[in-house]
C-alpha cells in the first residue's frame, strides 16, 4: 500500500503540480495531463471543478464496505503582488476528491467535494489576503484492495475586477493525502498573486 501512495505522490506532482495563471480569462485551467486529474477554476463565480477521473462501477453486494467522514479545513494566505485595479474582489476556492482510487486507471470509490470563499485583504497589510474555507465530508465505498485509500486537496485564489475580468489566478494541488477518519484536519497553504 504504501508504494501505491507513492506512486500516486509521483504521478500527481509530476503530472499536476502547475500554476494556471491568467489574464483576462474566465476560466483559469491547468493544463491536461495524459492521464489522472484536471483541475479549472472559474474565478468569477469562485468554482473550483475536476475532471479525468472516472467512477468505479459497483462490485457485487458481498464486497464489504467502508465509510469514512472527516473535517478538511483549508486556511490560505495570499501573497498580493500584481498591481490589481481598485475594488478587486479575491475569490477562494477548495476541492476534496478521494476515497479508494485505482491509480492503474483512475477510477475513484468515494466522493468530491468542493466549496467556495472570498479572501479577506488585510487592513493593515494590502498586500497580503486571507480566506479560510471548510470542507466536511461523509463518502461510503467499496473496499478495494486494489486501491489505495486516501484524498487529493486542491485550492485556487484568483483576482478579479468589479466587472468580472479574471486579473491573475492560481490553481495548485497539494498532492496525496492519508484519511483521518473522524477527525478535522488543518491545512495552510500560502499562494502568490
Amino acid at each position: 500500500m504504501r508504494i501505491r501512495t507513492i506512486l500516486v505522490v509521483a504521478l500527481l506532482c509530476v503530472t499536476l503540480c502547475v500554476v494556471a495563471p491568467g489574464q483576462q480569462a474566465a476560466v483559469t485551467v491547468a493544463p491536461t495531463p495524459v492521464s489522472g486529474l484536471n483541475f479549472a477554476f472559474d474565478a468569477p463565480h469562485g468554482q473550483l471543478t475536476a475532471s479525468g477521473y472516472t467512477v468505479k462501477a459497483t462490485p457485487n453486494a458481498s464486497s464489504s464496505t467502508t465509510q469514512v467522514s472527516e473535517t478538511i479545513d483549508v486556511a490560505l494566505t495570499i501573497k498580493l503582488v500584481t498591481k490589481f485595479p481598485k475594488h478587486a474582489v479575491f475569490p477562494c476556492a477548495a476541492l476534496v476528491i478521494g476515497g479508494e482510487i485505482d491509480v492503474a486507471n483512475f477510477t475513484l470509490a468515494g466522493g468530491l467535494e468542493t466549496v467556495s470563499g472570498q479572501a479577506t485583504v488585510s487592513a493593515s497589510d494590502p498586500s497580503m489576503a486571507t480566506c479560510s474555507l471548510s470542507i466536511p465530508f461523509e463518502w461510503t465505498f467499496q473496499t478495494d484492495p486494489q486501491a489505495t485509500e486516501g484524498l487529493v486537496i486542491a485550492y485556487a485564489a484568483a483576482g478579479v475586477t468589479p466587472e468580472g475580468v479574471t486579473v491573475r489566478a492560481t490553481v495548485q494541488v497539494a498532492g496525496f493525502h492519508d484519511i483521518h477518519a473522524g477527525t478535522t484536519v488543518k491545512n495552510d497553504f500560502t499562494v502568490t498573486l
